[in-house]
């Protein structure tokens, strides 16, 4: 357990929680389907050099307990109200969501908009992604997808990141039954509350490239949940950006932190556009330079490999 982590009860859970930092608004970071806090620390460290930094260990995982629910967006979300609430973080919140921890902090933002500053939206999954991704997966990522519960059967402790082989096959059957489903937030629902989007570069040899260019369109959905809003291609392409591009990650974090503060737009706070989409793959600059485009732009993009 890191130093600082506090076990809160929450219903029927205790959950595992660290706070960093001072100062409002509180960031709060929600991890990826297997995810946990500790994914988390170098960026919550740098991010709480100015303001509070809350990272958790969701149930199952990490230091937390066992879940004792469906692990629906609903009861993820309520489980963060009660968390917070037992922190005494009570103040304006940016959510920062990764991959399927993007369906749970846009839960809580249906559920609380009143609380929420600011969203970061990590490579997140979409409400609507199986329908318009699993026709473009390969065999391989198709029958990967079938094989998940055995796969989790077969894990250790260590690999299942703590958690009991019950919850997390409960998460996964939920996650693909929400992921099949409606968004929980129409566009224009975030207002002119600041909103960055990321995804990762086309690329990883395991997501076909029709694949990436619909889970870019779906991003590019998602950032039209602001008129305050940013898309941002990452120069890379692993989906774990938390890892693979940290600096983007924390710049993010840090330009939405001030945008809730100032009342600045996002607009000007970064660059200039993102050129469209790539039809065929391209190679990276020695420097690459990530790629922006101001929302909101609603299209018509494991996840992705295909991800979350």
């Amino acid at each position: 357990m890191a130093d600082g982590t506090r076990m809160v009860s929450v219903g029927r859970h205790v959950l595992a929680a660290t706070v960093f930092g001072a100062g409002e608004p509180a960031v709060v970071i929600e991890p990826s389907f297997g995810g946990a806090a500790e994914d988390w620390a170098k960026i919550a460290s740098a991010i709480a050099r100015q303001a509070t930094v809350v990272t958790y260990d969701r149930a199952p995982y990490g230091d937390s307990s066992a879940a004792r629910d469906h692990r629906t967006p609903d009861e993820i979300a309520d489980d963060l109200d009660g968390l917070l609430d037992g922190l005494g973080v009570t103040g304006p919140l940016v959510l920062v969501g990764h991959s399927a921890g993007g369906l749970y902090v846009r839960a809580y933002a249906a559920a609380h908009l009143d609380r929420v500053a600011g969203m970061v939206l990590v490579e997140s999954s979409h409400e609507g992604q199986r329908p318009v991704l699993d026709p473009l997966r390969s065999r391989r990522s198709r029958l990967g997808t079938a094989l998940t519960v055995p796969s989790i059967m077969r894990e250790s402790r260590t690999e299942r990141r703590g958690g009991d082989r019950r919850s997390i096959i409960r998460e996964w059957r939920t996650f693909n039954r929400v992921t099949a489903g409606q968004p929980r937030l129409g566009p224009g629902a975030l207002g002119q509350l600041p909103l960055v989007v990321l995804t990762c570069a086309a690329g990883d040899p395991d997501v076909p490239l029709p694949v990436w260019q619909r889970w870019h369109g779906l991003h590019q959905e998602l950032a039209g949940l602001s008129a305050n809003s940013r898309h941002v291609v990452s120069a890379s392409s692993q989906h774990y950006l938390n890892v693979g591009d940290q600096e983007l990650v924390t710049g993010a974090i840090t330009d939405v932190v001030r945008s809730a503060r100032t009342g600045l737009p996002l607009s000007e706070l970064a660059g200039g556009p993102e050129p469209p989409a790539p039809s065929e793959p391209a190679l990276a600059p020695e420097s690459p330079e990530p790629s922006v485009t101001p929302g909101p732009a609603v299209t018509s993009d494991p996840a992705v490999a295909d991800a979350e």
